[in-house]
């Protein structure tokens, strides 16, 4: 008999080269959020060429959620924090170390689909027999700019 669950998954576009990914960032003007100038994020862009599959983030230490959110849009609309969670920039990394650089990639990068529905603690003991580690909520952020 076949299994009765639908197929969620969802094929998704390849990541821009991280050369182009810096470019919409300093078009966006994140660097200058993250206190850095466009040739230090085309630099270290530069000099990962070929990291195909590999998303571009500024640490969130220097580019926190709450001032990237704005920069997303939606029909034209930008984003937004609610005014009830003023700690979104205290959300803390669960279970990983970030580098200790004001860039980094992120790679082996899922959406998560298969888990729609489940608990953040069945989802983290999912991924933690997977051996990989949840996105930052700035790290998504990056993914969908």
């Amino acid at each position: 008999m076949p299994d009765a669950t639908p197929d969620t998954s969802t094929v998704l576009p390849a990541l821009p080269v991280l050369s182009a990914q810096a470019e919409r960032l300093i078009e966006l003007g994140v660097h200058e959020t993250a206190g850095l100038s466009a040739d230090e994020i085309r630099t270290f862009a530069e000099a990962r060429a070929g990291d195909d599959g590999a998303l571009l983030a500024v640490h969130p230490d220097r580019a926190p959620a709450s001032a990237l959110t704005p920069l997303l849009r939606r029909d034209g609309r930008p984003g937004f924090v609610v005014t009830d969670m003023p700690d979104v920039d205290d959300f803390a990394p669960c279970g990983i170390e970030l580098p200790d650089a004001p860039l980094y990639t992120v790679t082996g990068l899922d959406r998560g689909d298969r888990m729609a529905n489940w608990s953040p603690q069945e989802a983290l003991s999912a991924l933690t027999e997977e051996r990989r580690t949840p996105l930052l909520l700035s790290e998504g952020i990056h993914w969908l700019l």
